[in-house]
């Protein structure tokens, strides 16, 4: 109750007795007494700045009045901004009245933003991360000539094409072995920020139907933090061999133990597959391993040899670039090198071959081995969210999980 309406019964009252006695009353009416409005928060200005090619922190916060020690110095708990980019930019925040920047914002990527404060003095510093809320949808395509193609008409931007890409490039080369009709139905969270759709965040459970073959692939973290792809029984989509060292290309020459090689005129066994790529195209160690050779191997150009667990290896050859050394060891999926022309090569592409057993094998071909499946503790929490997307994806429960995703 505001505090003046107390004091207007009171003088009520008084007025209401002086009547009563048949006298008019000579006492002044209260008046109302209102506490005063707090003023209004100054306004906030925005002042944007695009990094240009070459440009320092020193001298961009020179430029607007900030002491470069102190806000570099302030923020290195969290982030370094000495290594800003280019093309990135920062959002001074100034205070109505104000000549100087009172904090600076940074993008790390879409979804983190390094904010920078003055702090009296000082300058501390935070990432704040973007809360999503997240509802699960379905998105479904048919691939007539590319996975790039047909997921983009659908909807999907190029992380989401990736992630899709990497949960099945054990099984699939997406450069080579998908047929034109093949089919993708997926179960994927659509996530929203401040009730306007963001973007597609996770698959959770992903149907590709290719040459007959259906493949699934269901989202999975363990109690411990671990996050993977598991088919419906808990085998893991992940083997202990990529199908292909790189995640888009073409291939231009497949396993042919007699190919007419284009270079000597002649038929000459082709123990590999050649991937069609830019020069300085990034390679990926198919599997982890000990690097056994390193350097330049006569027609193979700048080469390297992998000897991996079991019975099998690998080879790279052509390369432009070599980013591993002999000796050293190396996980799956490790850049240990870029696409060249180096050797007898006719243009920008990798060579690459398989061995088991001492023997080449096509790599396109070969049934690699999985290594790793669910604890049967792990497969009880497993079984309900597979039942439950699996229902979704067929149509059989429509009802949309909210959840918050930061």
């Amino acid at each position: 109750m505001p505090r003046w309406i107390p004091a207007v019964l009171v003088g009520c009252v008084v007025v209401a007795i002086a009547f009563q006695v048949g006298g008019e009353s000579d006492a002044p009416e209260p008046v109302a007494t209102l506490a005063p409005k707090p003023p209004p928060p100054p306004k906030v200005f925005d002042v944007l700045h695009t990094i240009d090619k070459g440009e320092t922190l020193g001298t961009i916060l020179q430029n607007v009045g900030l002491p470069v020690n102190a806000v570099h110095t302030g923020a290195l708990p969290v982030y370094d901004l000495a290594k800003i980019r280019a093309g990135r930019t920062i959002t001074f925040k100034v205070l109505e009245g104000d000549t100087k920047p009172h904090a600076l914002h940074y993008p790390l990527d879409e979804d983190n933003t390094v904010k920078v404060t003055r702090d009296g003095d000082a300058w501390t510093a935070q990432i704040h991360t973007i809360a999503y809320d997240a509802t699960e949808a379905i998105r479904e395509f048919a691939i007539e000539t590319t996975l790039w193609g047909a997921a983009a008409n659908a909807g999907l931007r190029a992380g989401d094409i990736a992630n899709i890409a990497s949960v099945f490039e054990f099984d699939v080369d997406f450069n080579s072995e998908l047929q034109a009709g093949a089919k993708v139905k997926m179960v994927i969270e659509e996530l929203y920020h401040e009730g306007r759709f963001a973007k597609l965040g996770r698959p959770l459970a992903v149907r590709l139907e290719n040459k007959g073959e259906a493949y699934l692939a269901i989202h999975h973290t363990s109690e411990n933090g671990d996050t993977g792809y598991f088919d419906d029984k808990g085998v893991a989509r992940k083997k202990a061999f990529l199908r292909s060292p790189l995640p888009f290309s073409r291939v231009t020459s497949g396993f042919n133990p007699r190919r007419f090689h284009p270079v000597l005129k002649t038929r000459r066994p082709h123990n590999g597959t050649d991937f069609g790529a830019p020069t300085g195209t990034p390679i990926r160690a198919s599997g982890a391993g000990k690097v056994v050779m390193a350097g330049r191997n006569g027609g193979h150009g700048n080469f390297v040899k992998i000897d991996h667990a079991g019975p099998y290896a690998s080879s790279y050859s052509h390369m432009h670039r070599i980013k591993v050394k002999k000796g050293q060891r190396v996980k799956q999926g490790q850049i240990i090198g870029t696409v060249g022309t180096t050797g007898m090569s006719t243009g920008p592409h990798l060579h690459y071959q398989f061995w088991k057993n001492g023997r080449f094998v096509d790599p396109m071909k070969i049934d690699l081995p999985r290594t790793e499946k669910l604890s049967s503790a792990e497969l009880a929490r497993f079984s309900p969210n597979r039942d439950t997307w699996l229902d979704f994806m067929d149509g059989q429960n429509r009802g949309i999980a909210m959840s918050e995703v930061e």
